[in-house]
């Protein structure tokens, strides 16, 4: 029954991943260009926001999903099974935030120690609050929504390029595992 349940989370997680970075992919290179094109700001923004809460509801998913199953494999393995990539993979999940974590922990220092405000703690690249767009509606400034979409998209590719070793990682410890999935 363990070994089941190892094989299959280390394949679940495996998937996963790989379709986390496909998603981060995906958006930064086929989705946002188009986005880019649009002919007006308002357009653009409304769609923007819209992208933005889809992908991350749906990264927070398949990240839940296969942090918890490849953390759950090694677990499960017995200690001649437990091999580290599925440590390093899923530390590549994290780092996938890892600009998102360190600005919040810089911004509740800064809050904490400097007695800051919010906006004052908060560095240009803390969090998704960065790309909101300050004013009415009607005076949405084409500018500064092309400029937010191409910080998010910069984010996304680096997303992509760290889930994507996270998850070739994966692979090549599965390719490595067949051997030794005889316990």
């Amino acid at each position: 029954m363990s070994r089941t349940i190892v094989v299959l989370s280390k394949f679940v997680g495996t998937i996963s991943l790989g379709l986390l970075t496909g998603v981060s992919y995906t958006i930064s290179t086929t989705t946002l260009p188009p986005l880019l094109a649009l002919p007006t700001a308002q357009p653009a923004h409304t769609t923007f926001q819209h992208l933005r809460a889809l992908t991350h509801r749906h990264q927070l998913i398949l990240t839940t999903l296969s942090t918890s199953t490849l953390l759950l494999a090694y677990i499960l393995s017995p200690p001649r099974g437990r091999h580290p990539y599925l440590l390093w993979a899923t530390l590549a999940i994290g780092a996938g935030y890892g600009r998102d974590i360190w600005a919040g922990v810089v911004e509740k220092v800064k809050g904490k120690n400097g007695g800051k405000g919010k906006d004052e703690a908060s560095g240009s690249d803390s969090s998704d609050e960065e790309w909101e767009v300050e004013g009415s509606v009607g005076s949405l400034n084409g500018e500064v929504v092309r400029e937010g979409m191409e910080k998010w998209r910069g984010k996304m590719m680096g997303r992509t390029a760290v889930w994507g070793i996270g998850w070739l990682v994966t692979v090549v410890g599965l390719w490595g595992d067949k051997g030794v999935m005889r316990w």
